[in-house]
């Protein structure tokens, strides 16, 4: 009986830890608009197709993809221009590969990636994926809302990500500037 108090006791109190830990990181995976690149080999040719396709999109689509005050704008146009988007990038791989590509938007794990002085925490997040041929090498991702692969604000960092509707916590979580202390526990993130 006090083995079941006990243990009672501990899932209760490593459940409100978990809550706590993770709450602040939490909303920020609603709040971007990632972009995922995924070449069709390893291969020298296909990776540097994959970041000819980076670059593209990014160009042709950027600043258009990123001039919303939200994700859900963000998303709702990158929805609408999917079939434009896929059309552009196989008239691009048609004169340079022997495979065509798919492009969709879906929710994917990513790991913790760095872009300069920012940080966004390892998990699923919406992304703009583009799958070029077998989609079987190494992808590239970067953030197409707010635009932090993109080069295309000229607004102070903090500034832009207020707009994006990312609060002073995640801001701050994401410029490493509020600490997170975590404690793990397998079970709680099997749950996860």
């Amino acid at each position: 009986m006090r083995f079941l108090k006990i243990f009672c006791g501990s899932v209760f109190i490593c459940t409100v830890l978990y809550l706590i830990c993770f709450s602040a990181e939490g909303s920020i995976y609603g709040d971007v608009l990632r972009m995922h690149v995924i070449a069709n080999s390893d291969s020298e040719n296909d990776q540097k197709i994959k970041m000819e396709v980076r670059d593209m999109i990014i160009e042709k689509y950027g600043r258009e993809l990123s001039a919303f005050s939200d994700k859900e704008g963000a998303l709702r146009a990158a929805q609408s221009m999917l079939s434009e988007i896929e059309n552009e990038v196989n008239t691009y791989l048609s004169t340079r590969a022997t495979y065509s590509c798919s492009v969709v938007i879906e929710d994917s794990y990513f790991p913790t990636k760095s872009y300069g002085d920012y940080s966004l925490p390892q998990g699923k997040y919406t992304a703009l994926c583009i799958k070029l041929g077998k989609a079987k090498g190494q992808n590239f991702w970067c953030v197409l809302f707010p635009p932090l692969c993109l080069g295309a604000s000229t607004k102070a960092p903090e500034e832009l990500f207020v707009d994006c509707g990312i609060d002073k916590d995640e801001y701050e979580l994401m410029k490493g500037e509020k600490p997170v202390y975590r404690l793990k526990f397998r079970v709680l993130e099997l749950l996860n």
